[in-house]
Parts: C-alpha cells; sequence; structure tokens
C-alpha cells in the first residue's frame, strides 16, 4: 500500500473544489471574508481600513495562485462557457 493510495481520498473534496472557478471564488471569498471579519472584531474597522487591508490582499493573491498551481499539478481544466444563441 502507497501513502499516495491513503491520501486519494483526502484529494476528492479538493478537485471538487476546484473543478468550478465559481466554487473557487467563493471559498477564495469566505476565506478572505473571515481574515476580515477577524481582523475588524480584534481591532476595529478602522484597523482594517487603514493599516491591515494588505493582508486580506495577501491572502487572496495567495489563494488565487495556490488554486492555479493546484490545477495545474492535479491536471484539472476548466470547461470553456458556452454562450447560448438567444432570442
Amino acid at each position: 500500500m502507497r501513502a499516495r493510495d491513503l491520501a486519494r481520498p483526502a484529494w476528492r473534496p479538493i478537485d471538487w473544489l476546484l473543478r468550478v472557478q465559481s466554487r473557487t471564488n467563493t471559498f477564495i471569498t469566505a476565506v478572505v471574508g473571515a481574515q476580515a471579519i477577524y481582523i475588524v472584531d480584534d481591532g476595529g474597522l478602522a484597523a482594517l481600513v487603514t493599516e491591515v487591508w494588505e493582508p486580506c490582499g495577501g491572502a487572496t493573491i495567495a489563494l488565487y495562485a495556490l488554486s492555479h498551481w493546484l490545477r495545474r499539478l492535479r491536471g484539472i481544466e476548466l470547461a470553456e462557457r458556452q454562450e447560448s444563441d438567444g432570442p
């Protein structure tokens, strides 16, 4: 038995999250939103606006880059959007 075989079930939720761009964006928004709520609760809205907004931006960029890297690593390709012909 290999470690890869044991870790395979742990990748299933991550793969599910990465397969659709809207799921990935929702996850990133939730994580950064929770971080912002924590900062506001700890230091107040003034702290978030004036001096502590950089961690939120850094987390957003890091999670976005991580999601693209994991898609390449796992071989996940996003489906292209099909435009409807419409009435």
